[in-house]
């Protein structure tokens, strides 16, 4: 029996020391650690002091001076008492590690899904005579690490993806749909460059001053309109207007072929006539000269033979005419040049 109440006596004094030597002492205070990625960039942020636990931040500067460059970061933590006995607590941080994401965000805002309700559906806008339209477009923004506390200033952390589908793409649909308003459908189509141009600059000047660098923002794909049968009708006169070029086309290659071809027998033509008109020269010009040497003993159409009964022999048959007088000189070089071709 006595065995037994000093066996529960020392079990009752273990347990009064557990309590008031180990269970009395205030609990360890882990060290807590946060990695930072390389397209990351951290503020730490105090929780007690004068800035205290805010859900908005008082400027950009203070901003910047609580910009953390390790990459590497310890939470500090802070004892706060909820008993009445010293070890009765808990450790807390005594300041907030806000994280920027600063990779590039695309979005692609396609025509193609005009039905579409959610943020991906295309850019809309109205001309001047109330045609609705919609445009593709993409676009992709990112933070640079010079801007990250302008951005959290401005947007309070919220995520770039959010703001690209919220404020980027209402601004660019009023901006398109500001510009469309100043023409007609009919004169959209050549404005489109100048419409982008605008658009474009405003929007990106406007997110630059609250740390959001804009990369790309540009047309995908060509117009397309609200009411199916306009986009028909707009269809059907273009391929009209293609097969009239097609076909003037055509027309403009057979007038040219043509044009051509007349072209070259005209060529032909007077090469055969300068040919003919220069070998009669020729022949007439042999005569002279066999005249001018021999008059006192030959007459012109005696001269005529000589010079003829040699070209006969040369590039004829052979077959002579029985008289040759100079009446009948020029038509009959023309008949033997054309013979002894």
């Amino acid at each position: 029996m006595m065995k037994k109440i000093k066996s529960i006596f020392v079990v009752l004094m273990l347990t009064v020391f557990c309590v008031f030597f180990t269970g009395c002492r205030k609990p360890y205070d882990k060290p807590e650690f946060v990695t930072i990625e390389a397209s990351q960039t951290a503020f730490l942020i105090p929780l007690v002091g004068d800035t205290g636990n805010q859900a908005s931040f008082e400027s950009e500067e203070l901003l910047l001076q609580a910009k953390v460059a390790t990459k590497e970061i310890q939470i500090p933590h802070r004892w706060v008492q909820t008993g009445r006995r010293h070890w009765m607590g808990e450790y807390r941080p005594s300041a907030i590690l806000i994280v920027v994401e600063r990779k590039p965000v695309s979005r692609s805002w396609e025509s193609g899904t005009t039905t579409d309700t959610s943020n991906n559906r295309a850019i809309f806008g109205e001309t001047s005579d109330g045609i609705g339209i919609y445009v593709g477009m993409n676009c992709s923004a990112q933070i640079e690490e010079s801007d990250a506390a302008k951005f959290l200033y401005r947007y309070n952390n919220t995520s770039l993806e959010t703001i690209i589908d919220t404020d980027i793409k209402k601004m660019v649909e009023d901006e398109f749909n500001m510009e469309t308003s100043k023409y007609t459908s009919t004169d959209l189509l050549n404005h489109k460059a100048e419409i982008m141009t605008v658009v474009k600059n405003n929007v990106i000047n406007y997110f630059k001053q609250y740390g959001i660098t804009i990369t790309v923002l540009g047309l995908k794909e060509g117009i397309s309109y609200e009411n199916p049968e306009i986009q028909e009708a707009i269809d059907a006169k273009f391929a009209s207007e293609q097969e009239l070029v097609i076909q003037q086309n055509k027309n403009e290659a057979n007038i040219a072929k043509a044009e051509a071809e007349a072209e070259v027998k005209k060529i032909a033509a007077d090469a055969e006539a300068y040919k003919v008109e220069t070998e009669k020269t020729a022949v007439t010009d042999m005569i002279d000269k066999l005249y001018e040497k021999y008059n006192s003993s030959l007459t012109y159409d005696e001269c005529a033979q000589i010079v003829l009964q040699t070209i006969f022999y040369e590039k004829w048959n052979g077959q002579l005419p029985e008289v040759l007088t100079s009446d009948n000189l020029s038509s009959l070089i023309g008949s033997l040049i054309s013979k002894g071709e």
